[in-house]
Formats: C-alpha cells, structure tokens, sequence
C-alpha cells in the first residue's frame, strides 16, 4: 500500500529570511567572533560605518553601528585588523555580515604599503606641486571622458547634455578595474592625448579600496603626468583619495560635479553675455533718450526762432508788398490818372472860370476893338511894307535876279580869288541853274 506524500510547507520571502535570521542569532559559533583581514572600502553612511575584512581569497562585509563607532580606533583602507562582533543576516540582500562591536589594530596591509612608498616617490619627484598644474580652459568644446560604461559615464554624459549640450563629448571605454586595469587606463589617457580636445577627464564609480587601487599605481600617475592636455579626475566617493586625483590638474567628489564644473564657465560666460547686453541695451536707450531730449530741445528752439523768423521774414515781405504796391506802375498810373483826372478837372474849372471871364472881357472891349481896329490895321500894314522892303533887301538871291552869279567851291561860296587855283572846279549858280567850269588861271588885282 503506498504512503501519501506529506503537503510541501511554502513560506513567502519574509518568512523564510526571519528564520535564517533565528537560526543565526540561535548558533553561539556565530556570536562574539574575530575575524582577521585587511580593511578595505571605509565608507560612512547616516553616522554608521561600513567597511570590508579581506584576504587573499574571501571578502567580508562589517558595519558599525554609530554608537559603537565613537569607541574604535582610526581605522584606515589598508590597515591590517581584528573586528569582533556578530554575524547576522542582511534580510534585503540576502546575504550575511559582520555587526562589529570593536576592532583591534595589527599593523599595515600591502597595498596600504605600496600607496606609501608610491607616494612618497611622487611626492620628491615634485609632481604634487601646484606649479606643475596646468590650467583647465574656461571654455571648453570638447572634452574626452575616460570611463568604463556605467553610472559615472551616464552622470557625466547627462548632466553635459542637459547644462550645456554644444560641448562635445569624446568617450573613451576602458578597463577601471581588475589585472592589468592600471595598464588600459594608461594607454587610454594616451590616446585622449592625441586627440583634438581641450580637457580630459578620467572617472569611474565606487568600489572596494582594492577595486580602486589600478589609480594609485604607476603606469595611471605618469600617463596623467605626460598628458597633452588637463586631466579632471572623478574616482569612487567623495571620501576616496587616490595618487591620481593628487597629479591631476584638478579633481572632484563625484562624475556630476566634474561635468558641473566644465558647465560652469559657459554659464558664467552666458550671464556675463545677458548682462552685458542688458546694460548696453540701457546704455543705448540712455544715449537714444538724451539725444530725443536734445533733438526736443532743439526743436523746440528751432520752433521757436522759426516763428520768430516767419514773422519777421512775413513783416518784410508786408512792407516790400507795400513798397511794390506803391512802385507798380499800373497802380502808379492808376494814381496819376486819377489825379490828372482831378487836375482835368479843376483845369476844366479854371478854363471854364477864364473863359467866361474873357467873354466877359471880349465882350466889353469888342467895341473899343472895333473902334480903333482900321486905324490899327492902317499903321500894321505900312510897317509890314516896310519890313518886306528890309527884308527883299536883305535876300541873297535878289541879285541874282539882275544877272549876277554866286560861284561856290566844295559848296562853299567864293569871296577872294586867292582862296583857288588853277584846275580847282567851280560850281557857278544862276537864278536859275548851275553851271560847272575849271579855273584855267588865277590872277588878283591890285
């Protein structure tokens, strides 16, 4: 007969982490151990503490909580160790941890020995000092980012294209962790060095101390030291430090904060710019409205001497009409007709005034007048006969008449025969005619 297989038990996620959680709190080998181990990735989060206990094969997570943290000693990545606490469940990871409760100091690690002496090099070689550093261009237009893809290469790349997305960006993929990391960063700072751009930044997001280690090394230090351009460095946390932030040019806590500070001089530049214009466009209305206050001004003036000379210049023009009304000579003989019209008239009067005075006058001596007018006429005649007689006496033509002649010589009479000579021609007038002869001879008497 076969047997009925018992119902499978099924408990939610909850459940089954809260009973691994008993069942650790409920084993004494896992309460108040020691774990020995190199400390690594020191990392403060809400007034706690975490960080990792390694070795050369195993990794293990602590925590110390903030009220045991006040009662430890400095600790340090690298720093050799015994933490002792308890191990328990982390229920939202599913994994386990050390909830350390003290830790002991038992010297340096390894690799907290190689960063010293890396260092210490570095540090005589001189390439820690500022003057070494080159200045990072306010305004850059390409920037080449070396990063593995991931969050720190999508922070920068977001915020870039979000502040200022006409700065172009370069990537550059490379190993940031891991055997032979150190190498690939390396030579991929060599190569952003031969490109076109004006920055280089080198980033990678958080991890363990040993993680982060490839940027203490050498390889990472002397390709960011004989780099072409500036070297920006953003690695792990901003609690981290590394041999590569101190030969960098300049570096920063987080991705973000490198791609805020390349925004930042284009911001500056861009108020700068909307400034400056704010004030020249005052400046310009400034200068536009003095001079509209002028040109007002001037206007007004210009107003004002303009009417004063219309009316003067209208004045002017008055009188001279005037004048030239006066000098117009229809105007002129208008006037004088009318006043020889009016000097008409009183002639008029006068000769009318005269005239009847006259026959007034003719009348009263027109009988005296004809009372001595033969008599009068008698004594006229005879002293017009006696005035014809002086006159025909006196004509130069009468002798003519008796049979004279009056010779003339270029039409002028002759009166003394030295006045010709023999050849000259003579013109010789008759009371009636002329005749024309030539003097043969001439001979005066004596």
């Amino acid at each position: 007969m076969n047997e009925t297989p018992a119902p499978r038990v099924v408990r939610t996620v909850r459940e089954f982490t809260s009973g691994l959680q008993k069942w650790f709190a409920g084993h004494r080998q896992l309460q108040d151990v020691a774990i020995s181990g190199e400390i690594s990735g020191l990392h403060p989060f809400s007034g706690h503490l975490g960080f990792t206990l390694k070795d050369e094969q195993s990794v293990l997570e602590c925590v110390v909580w903030s009220d045991k943290r006040r009662l430890l000693p400095e600790l340090k990545n690298g720093t050799s160790a015994i933490a002792i606490g308890s191990v328990r469940i982390r229920p939202d990871r599913s994994g386990y941890q050390l909830i350390v409760d003290s830790v002991e100091l038992t010297g340096l690690g390894e690799l907290f020995l190689l960063f010293e002496r890396l260092k210490e090099k570095f540090r005589s070689e001189g390439l820690f000092e500022i003057a070494r550093k080159r200045a990072v261009p306010e305004l850059p237009r390409r920037v080449a980012l070396i990063s593995a893809r991931g969050k720190a290469m999508e922070d920068f790349v977001e915020t870039i294209q979000r502040s200022v997305p006409f700065v172009e960006v370069e990537f550059i993929e490379t190993k940031v962790q891991g055997m032979a990391a150190d190498v690939e960063i390396s030579a991929a700072i060599d190569d952003a060095s031969r490109r076109n751009v004006d920055a280089i930044v080198l980033t990678r997001g958080g991890g363990s101390y040993e993680d982060l280690f490839p940027f203490n090394l050498e390889a990472v230090v002397r390709a960011i030291v004989r780099a072409k351009h500036p070297v920006l460095t953003a690695i792990g946390h901003s609690g981290d430090h590394h041999l590569a932030d101190d030969v960098a040019d300049m570096t920063f806590g987080t991705p973000s904060l490198v791609a805020e500070h390349i925004a930042r001089g284009w911001i500056l530049a861009q108020r700068r710019l909307q400034t400056g214009k704010r004030d020249l466009l005052r400046a310009t209305r400034d200068v536009f409205g003095r001079a509209a206050q002028r040109i007002d001004a001037s206007k007004r003036e210009l107003d004002r001497v303009g009417v004063r000379t219309i009316a003067v210049k209208r004045a002017a023009l008055a009188e001279r009409t005037q004048r030239l009304d006066r000098q117009n000579p229809q105007r002129v003989v208008a006037e004088r007709r009318e006043r020889l019209a009016a000097t008409s008239g009183k002639i008029d009067t006068a000769f009318a005034r005269l005239m009847s005075r006259k026959a007034h006058m003719w009348g009263e001596s027109s009988a005296a007048l004809k009372r001595c007018a033969p008599a009068y006429l008698a004594g006229v005649l005879r002293r017009l006969e006696r005035a014809e007689d002086a006159l025909n006496g006196l004509d130069p033509l009468r002798p003519l008449s008796l049979g004279y002649a009056i010779v003339l010589h270029d039409g002028k009479a002759v009166k003394d025969v030295s006045a010709i000579k023999a050849g000259d021609e003579l013109e010789a007038r008759f009371e009636r005619g002329m005749a024309r002869a030539r003097v043969e001879s001439v001979r005066q008497d004596g």
